[in-house]
């Protein structure tokens, strides 16, 4: 009964299953850093990371628009995938105005220094497995 519950959850607030998923992301960035780090080869970390950002916050603002009953538009899904976490604050703001966009910029910048916290914690406790650092 209980994981039936637990489903429907996850299904009723799939913003929550975004947010999992980017710190499920952030922890296997920090993996990624520790690993590509003697190669020095960035580039294409980098730039499958920017597109998996913007994948990840273009599916935070879908069911954000979903949820508010508001149209997302096509332009802006451009924007968010191009721009990723720029593009979230403009739409923080078209969607709930100035004040309440300030307080959601508010949050999501919480947010996002918890998943820069997760991805250096992972990125530290990867170094301390595969290194053998002491």
């Amino acid at each position: 009964m209980s994981q039936i519950l637990a489903r429907r959850s996850f299904r009723e607030r799939p913003k929550h299953t975004v947010l999992l998923l980017a710190g499920l992301f952030s922890a296997i960035h920090g993996l990624f850093f520790v690993l590509f780090d003697e190669t020095g080869n960035h580039s294409v970390i980098r730039f499958i990371s920017y597109i998996f950002i913007g994948i990840l916050v273009l599916a935070w603002c879908h069911f954000d628009s979903l949820e508010r009953r508001q149209r997302l538009y096509p332009w802006l899904r451009w924007v968010i995938v191009v721009f990723g976490l720029f593009a979230l604050f403009i739409y923080l703001f078209k969607s709930r105005g100035f004040t309440q966009g300030m307080r959601a910029s508010g949050l999501a910048l919480l947010s996002l220094l918890g998943l820069l916290v997760i991805m250096l914690l992972s990125a530290f406790l990867w170094t301390v497995l595969l290194l053998d650092v002491e």
